[in-house]
């Protein structure tokens, strides 16, 4: 039974599974699959939502707003935030009209939650709506207003609905209004399971003595007294059943018997206690007989401890009494000893994660207490559930060997068979070095670390033959107050993997900034109109054109903001939140960090001449450099850079001479640095070897002409050139340039360069229009733009690019585009280096092939090399996505067609012969008749009626080429223009000719050229009059200046894409039939030649006999056929003449020298047949032919004004240029006038 495929599941086991997705990331990208996916994923991916408002980005809500946004239903839990602006004049006010407009547009009764993160006021209009509009809530705040409206909120109608569904509580009272607006929310919610009460008096503007704030030794104080009012007499009333308590900044001395009787404890299963005075107190409460939790799962207990370690020796009692706690996280200052190992074994059979942390001195990490090693050895021991633990190690330093003591914990370490997380929270030391260590070289020491502490749970579950588990190692504690933050005071590392050359694979310590990422700029950019709606406004449609390579580093941004003081330990606010974020999704991160690589030791260098002085790392750890590198043998064995950029300082005071010259540079020169950099001492010298060997310089596409530039280059590309050649996908490509990730992928850089190239080759007019505002002096000339853009391409690819792994068909589309470029420049080596190294990554890709493309059979090759592996290569069950696939299908028949095109031409390049379809062997189908729009990785939809595909006529011209595959398989059976069998060549020639004129009669009116176009002026022109291009009168006088980008109709873009392809397509088919009447006329010749000599032998060969099932039973006759023939150049004379009368340059051009060069061979052979054979029709337009035929060959840009790399001929290029299209315009008229086709006699 074959297995059960994802997409053929149904609705409702595709959302269940959708459901167990963590990441906000990874739903973004399942969204994009497909339609059905995405409306199953936006459910979960809009369940919480994140918004900063108080910013000149709250006029972009508008688009998370819009009614089209489907996700907009799903809105469950809203959190706001105010966004950290440098003008906060008037935020507030900005941030209650945002929020007022946000709860006006929400669909009504959609939000379980709504939670208003700041201190501020809120505003109390807003509270009144949220109150009328949103009555499924689960989760209400209560929080200070900016005015009363108590009363106002219980006229409400059906105010009581409000609370049917709430189960939990947050009350953060700091005034006596606020107190008053929590006894509402405490007296109404009857169903609440979790309450969190967090106080914060200190800060009030009316501030209330503590005395009376909190409860005393004879009565409640004022914050119990007011928000459980309703509850009195304490003694008596019904306590609350919860399952969730949170106390934070509450004075628990004298009021934990009261929150005995308020609350059940027996019940509770999570219990928080953050800085809270007299927690002892409610430890001791708790721990009688008839209070104890009976299922407490969470305990979570931050706490400043006395002088006599109350709290400390409470928490202590109370963990030898209760049990079955899964995650326990203490966090206590001022303490003396360590929570008890005897109460954290206790919980052994259930603890899931383990965070304790004390120290001696508040917020210093130095005075971190450490448990003994017997201790710890028995923690590891009795709790072998353990997933995470987050402790404080021994001291040991990041300059030498780890310490004995710090080895034995990392020992103990392997009695947890399932530990995943490992959270150090004491810094290790730089000893004996008295001075700080950089940022980066400290960084990269804890790297050596971490790698050491993977390599070793690596080594302990081989010894107990099972799988190290360990994925994250953590040093430091988080200090972040939001989860979408990322610590500034916490180093985290991911266990990846490394191969090396023999195939060995070991762990790999990786450091990553650890931010979900939940939330997001609202009104991003959005795709283009052509393409389907986003499944949100800010989301890309596609999946990255470009996986991310492995020297990207995304993290250096964060990493600049991060500060490592050893002498500062910030308290452990959310370190349990972070850490459990961690572990669930250790795997998810190992996925994704492909890009922050830590540098091998065992790279290579050139050895440079002795450096006159020692290395950073060498230079600040006070030791000696032996100066033979870099890296030298220091740095080498360290496993860190070795780089030269710590600046030399002279003793003495400064020089005031030298000052004043460096000063004066500075004052000509400009910005400093801007020039370049010559090493002119032995210390410049390895500074500058220094950064070649670690700091490759940054190419981006700016380092070709402007983004706005490049922007329209692209638009040109994908409106002249992708009609021809119709890869990369389209929406793919513009939203990676969106992104921009020609900073962060040198693969798509690459590409993009190589596109560029190829379009001024072929098209230099657009480009000339575009970067006329740019200096001439950069570019002089259109091939000047070439250059650049082909040594921008070479840089980014770099060396070994066909040695990397993630190899894809955009490497194939880039190495084409070159090509092409090498072949508009005239540059024949490079056509065929690049043409053959494209063709060689399709086929090692198996793109050339109609199925099992990731399955190559080796036969006994492997055998006789001496491998024991298999005979076969990949895996029939690859199956590629459906952009690869026809990405993949589209080039291979761009080049099938360009390596006809050559041959046809008199070109014969063995690299790129692709040989005809056979059985065995058959070529891939031709691709999909949809647009780019339309084609999703795992979805091709349905081209929209009435539409035609731009394949559509991609797939017309390939058919025009494949229609002589079978001349093209006699040919090369017996060669080219070779005798071999008269009746049989005949047979093939016919039956070629015939299959090439059947290719049009089926296309669509869109590509079809009617003989009345040619009398009407339709066909390959515009309505507007005729203007040449004059780049000076850019916006006046060029109608192709910028029509097609983003301000006119997609219509009238397609209408001048299909024109294009109507020249090429038409171009094409004359040139086929004129290549076919010829060869016909040329075999005549020869065999009449022959008649003459000697009998023609009428037995055929073997081979020749073969051929008769590739042909029709009965042949045409001889001298039929000769008429024919005769009758078809006639025809072809009138065709060409149609398309030579009414071609417009802006279809032309885009065809490059390609579609010259085919008018050029038509009319040429046609103006060089002998007299006699001419037909009526040729010698009565002979004159236009002449004509038309020098004109091309001016417009083909061989002069040396269009070629010349100096740009010296730069404007005499472009006025020949005028002149020429001037004089192609006037024949037109002339032949229009003279009755074009309908004038032929």
């Amino acid at each position: 039974m074959a297995g059960v495929k994802f997409m053929d599941l149904s609705v409702d086991i595709k959302t269940l599974i959708v459901q167990h997705v963590i990441r906000p990331t990874d739903l973004k990208n399942l969204c994009l699959v497909c339609k059905q996916l995405h409306e199953i994923t936006v459910r979960q991916l809009y369940h919480e939502v994140t918004l900063d408002v108080g910013s000149p980005n709250d006029m972009k809500l508008s688009a998370f707003l819009n009614p089209k946004n489907i996700g907009l239903p799903h809105v469950r839990k809203l959190d706001l935030y105010l966004a950290d602006v440098l003008d906060k004049c008037n935020q507030l006010q900005q941030a209650h009209f945002a929020i007022r407009m946000i709860l006006e547009l929400l669909p009504e009764n959609i939000l379980e939650k709504f939670s208003w993160h700041p201190w501020s006021p809120f505003s109390g209009e807003n509270l009144l709506l949220l109150y009328k509009k949103q009555k499924r809530m689960k989760w209400l705040e209560g929080i200070a207003l900016d005015k009363d409206v108590l009363a106002e909120l219980q006229k409400i109608p059906d105010f009581d609905t409000v609370f049917q569904n709430v189960k939990k509580l947050g009350l953060y009272p700091d005034s006596r209004d606020v107190l008053d607006f929590c006894h509402l929310l405490v007296k109404k919610a009857s169903k609440v399971e979790k309450i969190t009460l967090h106080a914060s008096f200190e800060e009030s503007d009316s501030p209330i003595a503590n005395r009376e704030l909190n409860d005393s030794s004879t009565g409640p104080g004022l914050i119990t007294s007011t928000m459980f009012s309703h509850m009195q007499p304490f003694s008596k009333c019904i306590p609350l059943a919860l399952k969730e308590v949170t106390l934070q900044k509450i004075n628990l001395r004298y009021a934990a018997d009261s929150y005995c009787k308020l609350i059940n404890f027996r019940s509770v299963k999570s219990i928080r206690i953050f800085a809270c005075a007299g927690a002892d107190a409610l430890f001791a409460e708790l721990s009688k007989s008839t209070k104890l939790p009976e299922k407490l799962e969470t305990l979570e207990f931050k706490h400043d401890d006395n002088n006599e370690n109350d709290g400390l020796g409470a928490l202590d009692g109370f963990m030898c009494l209760v049990s079955g706690i899964k995650v326990l996280t203490i966090d206590l200052t001022y303490a003396k000893s360590l929570p008890a190992a005897a109460g954290i074994s206790r919980h052994g059979r259930t603890l899931r994660e383990l965070n304790v942390h004390a120290s001696r001195i508040p917020d210093d990490c130095d005075d971190e207490l450490v448990y003994d090693y017997s201790s710890f050895s028995q923690i590891c021991k009795d709790c072998p559930l353990l997933e995470q633990i987050s402790v404080a190690f021994p001291s040991t330093s990041v300059n030498r060997h780890n310490t004995d003591s710090f080895v034995n914990f990392e020992n103990c370490l392997g009695e947890l068979p399932n530990l995943i997380t490992l959270n150090i929270t004491s810094w290790p030391n730089n000893h004996p070095s008295s001075s700080k260590l950089p940022r980066k070289i400290y960084e990269h020491l804890l790297q050596g670390m971490a790698q050491q502490g993977f390599e070793r749970s690596v080594a302990h579950a081989t010894e107990h033959r099972r799988t190290s588990r360990l994925a994250i190692i953590a040093f430091g504690s988080s200090d972040k107050v939001y989860d979408r933050e990322d610590s500034q005071n916490q180093i985290i590392f991911v266990k990846g993997k490394q191969v090396d050359p023999l195939g060995k694979e070991k762990p790999m310590a990786i450091q990553i900034g650890w931010c979900l990422r939940k939330f997001s700029m609202v009104g991003a950019s959005s795709m283009s109109s052509q393409y389907p709606p986003p499944p949100q406004p800010e989301e890309s449609h596609y999946p990255p054109i470009y996986p991310a390579t492995p020297n990207t580093q995304i993290l250096d941004a964060q990493q600049q903001q991060i500060q490592y003081s050893p002498n500062i330990f910030p308290k452990l606010e959310n370190i349990s939140d972070v850490l459990q974020q961690q572990a669930h999704q250790a795997n998810h991160a190992l996925t994704d960090q492909r890009n922050h690589m830590s540098p091998s030791a065992g790279d290579q260098h050139p050895k440079p001449n002795r450096l006159r002085k020692a290395c950073d790392s060498c230079s600040i750890r006070k030791v000696k450099c032996d100066e033979s590198g870099p890296p030298c043998r220091a740095c080498a064995s360290l496993e860190i850079p070795c780089t030269f950029d710590r600046p030399s300082r002279r003793r003495g005071p400064p020089n005031r001479h030298a000052e004043a010259i460096k000063k004066k540079r500075r004052l000509e020169g400009g910005e400093p640095g801007s020039g370049p950099s010559t090493p002119a001492s032995p210390t410049n010298a390895a500074h500058a070897l220094a950064q070649l060997s670690s700091h490759p310089p940054h190419l981006s596409a700016e380092s070709i002409c402007s983004v706005p530039t490049m922007t329209a280059l692209i638009d040109d590309f994908f409106t002249y050139i992708h009609p021809l050649c119709p890869f990369p996908h389209e929406p793919s490509f513009r939203e990676a340039w969106e992104r921009r990730e020609d900073y962060s992928n040198p693969s798509f850089l690459a590409l993009l360069a190589s596109m560029m190239a190829a379009l001024v080759a072929s098209f230099p007019r657009k480009p000339r229009l575009h970067i006329k505002a740019q200096t001439r002096d950069q570019y002089p000339s259109h091939l000047a733009l070439v250059d650049k853009c082909r040594e921008i391409c070479a840089q980014a690819r770099g060396p070994g690019y066909l040695d990397r792994q993630g190899l894809n068909v955009y490497d194939a589309c880039t190495s084409y585009f070159l090509g092409l470029t090498g072949a508009y420049t005239f540059q024949w080596r490079q056509l065929r280096l690049y043409f053959g190294e494209c063709l060689t990554i399709i086929r090692s890709l198996g793109l050339h092939k109609a199925q099992e493309q990731g399955y190559t059979h080796l036969g006994g090759f492997p055998g006789v090399v001496g491998s024991n592996g298999p005979n076969y290569d990949g895996s029939r069950e690859l199956i590629l996505d459906n952009i690869t696939e026809q990405i993949g299908r589209r080039l291979f028949w761009t080049l099938f067609v360009g390596v006809r095109t050559m041959q046809q031409l008199g070109a014969s390049f063995g690299e790129l012969t692709i040989i005809p379809a056979t059985p065995t062997e058959q070529h891939p189908p031709l691709p999909a008749e949809v647009d780019d729009a339309y084609i999703y990785p795992h979805e091709i939809m349905p081209q929209p009626v009435g539409v035609v595909s731009l394949i559509t006529g991609f797939n017309t011209n390939v058919r025009i080429y494949t229609s002589y595959s079978t001349l093209s398989t006699t040919e090369m059976a017996f060669g080219i223009d070779e005798f071999f069998d008269w009746d049989r060549q005949q047979e093939i020639l016919d039956q070629c000719l015939t299959r090439c004129k059947q290719v049009l009669e089926g296309i669509p009116e869109a590509l079809k050229v009617l003989p009345k176009d040619s009398q009407n002026g339709r066909f390959g022109q515009r309505k507007q009059p005729y203007y040449p291009p004059m780049p000076e009168y850019l916006d006046v006088r060029d109608p192709t200046s910028a029509p097609y980008n983003g301000t006119e109709s997609h219509e009238e873009r397609r209408g001048a894409q299909y024109e294009i392809q109507k020249a090429n397509i038409y171009a094409s088919h004359l040139s086929i039939r004129s290549y076919l009447v010829e060869k016909y006329f040329a075999l005549l010749e020869k065999v009449n030649h022959l008649k003459t000599q000697t009998a023609l032998q009428s037995s055929p060969s073997a081979v020749a006999a073969g051929l008769d099932r590739l042909l029709p039973a009965s042949g045409p006759d001889a001298e039929m056929l000769e008429k024919a023939m005769a009758a078809e150049r006639e025809q072809v004379v009138k065709d060409l003449l149609v398309v030579l009368g009414s071609i417009d340059m802006v279809n032309m051009e885009p065809n490059g020298d390609s579609f010259t060069q085919k008018i050029r061979q038509i009319a040429s052979t046609l103006l060089e047949v002998p007299k006699e054979r001419k037909g009526s029709v040729a010698l009565q337009h002979q004159d236009y032919l002449y004509k038309f035929l020098d004109i091309l060959s001016k417009l083909e840009r061989v002069s040396p004004e269009g070629s010349d790399p100096n740009g010296n001929g730069g404007p005499v290029d472009e006025e020949a240029e005028l002149r020429h299209w001037a004089d192609l315009r006037e024949y037109q008229l002339k032949f229009q006038e003279q009755g074009g086709i309908y004038g032929f006699s």
